[in-house]
């Protein structure tokens, strides 16, 4: 996807996850993340079109987010996450914390 065809913008903040699909990966580093998604920069282990959940944390405020998404890209390089199906209120809450993280 083209940088003018994104949505979010990008931000490389100290974010971690905890990913539950078919593996569990705990308090995986991301490498960046959006309002959209998140990147892990490590090898996919999880296929493309797998659905998982996540539970974000933000060290900065101590606040965990939990949120749906979707494997979108998965290659020797990294993996990436579209967020599906986040209500009003998760929505919120990613943007408040992606302020917080940014500014701190």
């Amino acid at each position: 996807m083209s940088d003018e065809a994104r949505v979010h913008p990008r931000l490389r903040l100290n974010v971690s996850a905890d990913v539950i699909g078919d593996e569990v990966m705990l308090a995986h580093p991301l490498d960046d993340i959006s309002l959209g998604g998140c990147r892990f920069a490590a090898m996919a282990w999880e296929a493309e079109g797998r659905e998982l959940q996540l539970v974000l944390d933000f060290p900065a405020s101590g606040a965990s987010i939990p949120v749906g998404g979707v494997v979108v890209r998965a290659s020797e390089r990294d993996m990436g996450v579209r967020f599906h199906d986040i209500t009003d209120e998760q929505k919120w809450a990613l943007r408040k914390h992606l302020r917080e993280t940014q500014s701190s």
